[in-house]
C-alpha cells in the first residue's frame, strides 16, 4: 500500500513556516518517528523518492516527516542566508512539532549538509534515539572550500556569493562560512554516546571526503557502510542505500522504541 502524503506547514514567527510532508500508511501502529533532512540545495522530496522510501519505513513501524529548510523548496525565507545555525533552529522546530504530535521516539536521517545539521541539532536532544548519516560532512570548512574555493577567503562584512550548479544559479552569504566556527563537530559526535548510529558513504564521493565518514565511525559506535563505487548523489546506488538503511532501522527499532521519551 502506498503511503498517503500530507503537505503541512510548521509555523515559526512572523508568518514564516517550514513546509513538510508527512508520509504514513493509514492505520499503521508507529513505534517511532523518522525525520528526514535534505542536503544543501536539496528538498524534502528526495529527488522524487520520498514516497518509495516512506513506504518501506512505514512497513517496519515508522511514521515519516520530511521537510524543507528555510529558503528551500516550499518553505519561506531567503536561501542566501543559509547557515548551519539556522538549519539547527529549523530542525529543533520540527522535532518539537513531531514530538508533540506523536509522542514517539525520534530518529533523524540527514543527507549531506542535512546530516551535518542532524549532528549539530540532534546530538544533545534525548528525544532523538538514533541517527542516520548519508554522505555527511563533518569537516565543514574543508568541504565548502571545495565547493566555493575562489570566494572562500573573503574577509570583512558579510558578502553575497553568486553560485551555480546543475539546478541553476543561486546565492549564498559568506556568513555560512563564518558560522562554522561556532560549531564543534567532534563534541557533537561525542554527545551521541551509545545511541544507535548508521553511516553510509560513497567511496568516490566528489563533494564529501570519505574520510569524514571514517572520522565519525572512529569516534562513535557507528555502523559504517562504505560503498566503493558510489558518488555523492549515489548514482545508480540509491535503492541500495535505502535498503541498507531500512534493514538497519528494522534491526535497531526494538532498542530505539523502548523506554520513555524525554528531552535533555
Amino acid at each position: 500500500m502506498a503511503p498517503s502524503i500530507e503537505v503541512i506547514r510548521i509555523y515559526r514567527q512572523n508568518g514564516a513556516y517550514l513546509e513538510a510532508c508527512a508520509a504514513d500508511v493509514e492505520n499503521i501502529e508507529a513505534r517511532a518517528s523518522l525525520i528526514i533532512c535534505h542536503g544543501f540545495r536539496g528538498g524534502k522530496e528526495n529527488g522524487g523518492r520520498i514516497g518509495f522510501f516512506a513506504r518501506q519505513a512505514n512497513a517496519i513501524g515508522l511514521n515519516v516527516l520530511a521537510f524543507d529548510f528555510t529558503g528551500s523548496g516550499g518553505s519561506t525565507g531567503d536561501f542566501s542566508s543559509v547557515s548551519l545555525s539556522r538549519q539547527v533552529e529549523d530542525l529543533q522546530a520540527v522535532i518539537d512539532y513531531q514530538s508533540a504530535k506523536c509522542q514517539l521516539p525520534v530518529i533523524l536521517l540527514g543527507r549531506s549538509f542535512g546530516g551535518s545539521t542532524v549532528l549539530a541539532g540532534g546530538s544533545a536532544d534525548r528525544r532523538v534515539r538514533a541517527f542516520v548519516f548519508w554522505s555527511t560532512p563533518v569537516r565543514l570548512q574543508a568541504t565548502f572550500k571545495r565547493i566555493i574555493p575562489s570566494q572562500y577567503n573573503l574577509k570583512g562584512p558579510e558578502q553575497i556569493i553568486n553560485m551555480s550548479d546543475e539546478s541553476g544559479d543561486y546565492q549564498v552569504g559568506t556568513g555560512l562560512l563564518a558560522d562554522f566556527n561556532g560549531h564543534d563537530m567532534d563534541m557533537y559526535i561525542e554527545a551521541i554516546g551509545e545511541r544507535p548510529l548508521l553511516v553510509i558513504q560513497g567511496g568516490i564521493d566528489e563533494v564529501v571526503d570519505p574520510e569524514d565518514a571514517l572520522l565519525i565511525a572512529r569516534r562513535s559506535h557507528a555502523v559504517l557502510h562504505m560503498v566503493p563505487e558510489a558518488d555523492h548523489q549515489f548514482t545508480g546506488n540509491t535503492e541500495f542505500r535505502e535498503r541498507l538503511t531500512i534493514e538497519w532501522l528494522q534491526l535497531s527499532l526494538p532498542a530505539i522504541s523502548g523506554g520513555n521519551v524525554g528531552s535533555m
